[in-house]
């Protein structure tokens, strides 16, 4: 039987098409019994090809191509794996090759149990007598005569699977190269799989019968046997360790009761039985490195808080017992797992503690994990589309429509614009086609985000590498690093613990005081203050405006509050937040739905909100073991399958063994399946809300320095509006007292130089190293001469850098140049004391006005000192509009703001309404006129401008917007509306008409008995309708 062994795959990156699945497919109905893969320079697709091949029935072939120098001549050499140790040598020639190794003889230690295969030629024929003589072949990629010295195989190239998918390759090659489209060109079609007799039919009997001589001596068998850890502690027992190292912390502790003694022999029983002692150690030990360095890992995160053990080694902070969290969610005795324990730590150390663990365990058994990103939707057909020649414009117009489906065909299909652009444009059809077929292949190599494998022995053993920068990364995906035995663990870098180590560090600099982070009381009512207040911005989990809503209507008082917080704000669950609120609040009684499992749904006033729950639920009402409820809960989320109405039934028998009747324990069920689909984890929901806690902890008690650090996240303009809002004012910029950073100090913020657009971070240093300055041409003169520009220097006097010397900015920006060229003079006149002494002389100049200082600074640094018009206006107008930050959903209200973005959007039926951006200084929000309110405002509509704009809050993703009805456009004017009133019984009537006529006319009440005048406070519209409207209720109404 022919066997085809020359098959480049989709991980030969853009070189071939060939799918591992569609693969074995097409080559079982052609007859195939025997199939390879052998792509170029890596070993990827290696074991997920011997799984699913073995799977079929297929007897799989690995091979490797690759190029090595011998004797001085580059050779394409092609290495077959005959048996596991060949697999194991395979990987070494390939790790090899990636570490720089080129020459054959370099290889020459891994070629027992491989077989090689050279191209037919005459002159590798003979460079190759040396060689073994049963293990060297010549391939043939088409018949030929014979000749050679070593034996001849057929050796057919496959790329593709079909003549149509020649195409697509070409593609493939033009994207990978940058070169564009050309169907003059023929494409070579003969890279294709043939059928198995076909083959056979081409070449000579004693090729044929080579080929089948070497593939009667491949056979792998991957069977896992056991895993491949590195032992912790070679000296001691992994389990006798772990045991010690867990009871000494519990006693010191003194946790030492038979509950937590119980719960501690079971989880080491289950963690010894399925062979994962020395996991926990590791993690415990890279934990404890990192507490040694002062680098704060977090409380924990995920299932694991579950675990007494992963707390008693301090892998968690979370005492899971008192906390009532289980062990069975994170480790299922009745489930065979891996465990999955995150490692968390601060993103800009992350490279130090995997040095550390390349030196703890051996550079050559640790290595992080490969991934692969693929050809997505828009990827696919950006690249396709470049390669037919559309401009970017084009490209970005079609792209743009393409929404969120799980790929292209099913986007064509639901998407209607997108569909009717690809069906009107023929070079739209083509590229989409070919987008689709290549939509899924790898495009690119990776490394993981968080996976690092450690193994007992070279890992070269169990799997082929390539070079990385802090540690080697293996050439396989996570999912098969764990099938071969290895486990992956998870070392995240986690930003808002780089955060909070900085805060801890900053506090110690400024104050003196240093903070054990882990030991911040989670229930300090200063700060679950700022989670009453919902004043969560910059607090991780916590900084949605709706969630902030949510948190100011919650008023937690407790830890367990701020968890449930991040538990039941969720889609699913966040129908029942108002029941939850008025259950807590005691506006609503309380309902369980059975009183035995009372005590389970208490914490969370009778509903459901943790996956926890459903677990206890099944236990105590239906006779469930922990390990067969977390099964049952896995089983309702997936709905489908025989274990699904297996474990049902045991539910419904189990419940009716502990005395329910079928009623309830239908009852019962249908609520579990209710809450299943939606219920939090809520181990994982303790970490995030201990995270989020600690960083409020600094931002209640350190607000300088909790927003020191943060203004350097990308939040910086709302985190400057916030720590406004909390008491802090924006201090005058000035050059000698800028630091590099925004810096809070004595209430004030000074804003930094890091944060003016497009200023060199070599300036900003050279500043604060050389000043003081005595004023502009001072610094001009000091300046070094790369810097001496108008565009570099204009921005600092825009943002009032220089306004300590001279408030006057639009004179100092016009005499610029002028001064530049007078610098440049007296530059050259270094030792002439007059030359020392002159004077700039200035041309007068009328300043800017305060709106004009307010846009420069503000388009400079995101932020502006000077008062925006908007604020002014608002001081006058209070109690006439809304803040933004206190709009709620379906609250009919007005607000004052400015208009920061419109984009107009044509409906479905051919009608224009718009999308708006609106600021009102502080906040943003977004604001939507359908098309009836867009054509009645829109002449009154500009960018820049200021509204009064009255509509209905709403929610649109996830966040609130006005709903347009009405808008009047807010400007300066003299005219007042004057009321002459007699009867004072009147007024709030009079104040409710006023009121629905918003407008920018002050309203002034003169009472003509006493003969007195009155602000009201109110702002309207002139308009002739009000005034009628007025009739009745006032003697005379005027507008003047």
């Amino acid at each position: 039987m022919y066997a085809q062994l020359n098959t480049k795959t989709v991980f030969s990156f853009m070189d071939a098409t060939v799918k591992l699945t569609d693969y074995i497919t097409a080559a079982k109905a052609l007859g195939y019994q025997t199939l390879g893969i052998s792509d170029i320079d890596n070993l990827h697709a290696a074991h997920q090809f011997i799984m699913q091949a073995q799977a079929a029935g297929i007897q799989p072939v690995i091979g490797y191509e690759t190029t090595l120098l011998m004797d001085g001549l580059a050779i394409n050499f092609t290495f077959i794996a005959k048996t596991n140790a060949g697999l194991k040598n395979l990987y070494n020639i390939s790790s090899k090759k990636n570490f720089g190794y080129n020459d054959l003889i370099d290889m020459h230690s891994h070629l027992s149990d491989v077989a090689l295969i050279v191209p037919a030629d005459s002159a590798v024929d003979s460079i190759l007598a040396h060689l073994p003589q049963n293990d060297v072949y010549v391939g043939l990629a088409q018949p030929m005569a014979s000749g050679f010295l070593r034996p001849t195989i057929p050796f057919l190239s496959v790329r593709y699977l079909n003549a149509a998918d020649a195409e697509t390759l070409a593609i493939l090659h033009h994207i990978k190269n940058g070169t564009k489209y050309d169907d003059s060109l023929t494409s070579n079609h003969f890279e294709t799989l043939r059928a198995e007799s076909e083959v056979r039919a081409l070449f000579d009997a004693e090729s044929l019968k080579n080929l089948d001589r070497l593939v009667s001596e491949i056979s792998y068998d991957l069977a896992l046997e056991t895993l491949a850890l590195p032992r912790f502690n070679p000296e001691k027992l992994a389990a006798d360790e772990l045991r010690e190292t867990a009871e000494t912390f519990l006693t010191a502790r003194n946790l030492i009761s038979t509950s937590y003694q119980a719960r501690l022999d079971h989880e080491l029983s289950v963690i010894h039985d399925m062979g994962f002692d020395d996991y926990f150690l590791i993690v415990a030990d890279v934990i404890r490195y990192a507490r040694s360095q002062q680098i704060y890992t977090g409380m924990g995160r995920g299932s694991a808080l579950g675990s007494l053990v992963a707390y008693a080694l301090q892998i968690t902070g979370v005492d899971p017992v008192a906390n009532n969290l289980l062990f069975e969610r994170f480790l299922n005795p009745e489930r065979a797992s891996l465990p999955d324990i995150d490692i968390d730590m601060p993103d800009n150390q992350r490279a130090e503690i995997l040095t550390y663990v390349k030196n703890r365990y051996g550079s050559s058994h640790v290595a992080q994990i490969m991934t692969f990103s693929t050809f997505g939707m828009k990827q696919s057909f950006r690249d396709v589309a470049k390669v037919f020649g559309m401009t970017e414009v084009e490209i970005s117009h079609v792209s743009s429509m393409i929404g969120r489906s799980d790929n292209l065909a099913q986007e064509y299909e639901k998407n209607n614009r997108f569909r009717a652009e690809i069906i009107n444009d023929s070079r739209l059809q083509q590229i989409f086609s070919y987008a689709q077929k290549i939509e899924g292949m790898p495009r690119q190599k990776s490394v993981h985000a968080s996976g690092v494998v450690l193994a007992a022995h070279d890992l070269t053993d169990y799997l082929p590498l390539a070079p990385g920068e802090t540690l080697p990364i293996t050439q396989f995906e996570a999912h098969d690093v764990e099938a071969i035995g290895l486990i992956k663990f998870d070392f995240l870098s986690i930003k808002n613990l780089t955060f909070i180590n900085d805060m801890r560090d900053l506090v110690a600099e400024r104050y003196d005081k240093h903070i054990d982070i882990s030991q911040i009381d989670l229930n300090d009512d200063t700060t679950l203050e700022i989670f009453r207040k919902g004043q969560t911005l910059g607090i991780f989990q916590f900084e949605n405006p709706q969630m902030m809503n949510f948190l100011r209507q919650l008023k937690p008082t407790e830890f367990a509050d701020v968890v449930a917080a991040t538990s039941i704000f969720r889609p699913g669950p966040s129908a029942f937040i108002p029941e939850f609120i008025r259950r807590r609040h005691g506006e609503e009684t309380v309902i369980y739905p059975d009183t035995s499992i009372a005590d389970i749904l208490a914490p969370t006033y009778g509903i459901m909100i943790y996956q926890e729950q459903i677990m206890q639920v099944a236990q105590i009402f239906a006779g469930f073991s922990l390990g067969r409820a977390d099964l049952l809960r896995r089983a309702i989320s997936k709905k489908q399958g025989s274990e699904f109405e297996q474990l049902k039934a045991e539910f419904i028998a189990g419940s009716l063994k502990k005395g329910h009747t079928t009623e309830k324990a239908t009852e019962i069920y249908e609520l579990i399946e209710r809450f299943a689909n939606y219920g939090f984890n809520r181990s994982h929901a303790f970490g995030y809300g201990a995270l989020a806690v600690q960083m409020t902890y600094f931002k209640a008690h350190y607000p300088d320095v909790f927003y020191e650090i943060m203004l350097r996240d990308s939040k910086r303009v709302a985190l400057l509006n916030d720590a406004q809002n909390l008491g802090f004012k924006l201090a005058q910029p000035t050059i000698n007292r800028m630091p590099y950073y925004d810096k809070l100090s004595n209430g004030e913020i000074f804003l930094g130089m890091r944060a003016i657009k497009s200023f060199p971070r070599d300036l900003a240093l050279w500043i604060i190293e050389h000043r003081e300055f005595s004023g502009l041409q001072d610094f001009i003169q000091k300046l070094p001469e790369n810097y001496r520009k108008e565009t570099v220097i204009r921005p600092l006097i825009e943002i009032g850098a220089f306004d300590y010397f001279d408030t006057n900015r639009r004179k100092l920006v016009e005499n610029l140049k002028k001064l530049l060229d007078f610098n440049s003079v007296f530059q050259t006149d270094l030792f002439s004391e007059t030359a020392t002494n002159l004077k700039f002389a200035y041309v007068a100049y009328d300043d800017y006005s305060n709106a004009e200082k307010y846009q420069m600074e503000f388009d400079l640094m995101g932020v502006a000192v000077t008062e925006h018009p908007l604020m002014r206006i608002a001081r006058t107008r209070q109690g006439n509009f809304t803040e933004i930050s206190a709009l709620t959903t379906g609250q009919k209200t007005t607000i004052l703001v400015q208009l920061t973005h419109l984009k107009p959007h044509r409906t479905k039926n051919g009608a224009t309404m718009a999308f708006l951006n609106v600021t009102d200084t502080k906040d943003e929000l977004d604001v939507t006129m359908f098309p009836e309110s867009y054509h009645h405002y829109l002449a009154e509509l500009a960018v820049n401008d200021f509204y009064l704009m009255t509509g209905k809050v709403s929610e649109r993703n996830d966040r609130l917007q006005l709903i347009v009805e009405s808008l009047v456009k807010v400007v300066e004017t003299d005219k007042k509306l004057w009321l002459a009133v007699l009867d004072t019984t009147k007024n709030a009537r009079i104040a409710q008409i006023l009121r629905e006529f918003p407008g920018n006319s002050p309203v002034i009440l003169y009472n003509e008995t006493t003969k007195t005048t009155q602000m009201t406070g109110i702002y309207v519209d002139e308009s002739e309708i009000l005034l009628k409207r007025l009739t009745g209720y006032v003697d005379k109404a005027i507008y003047r």
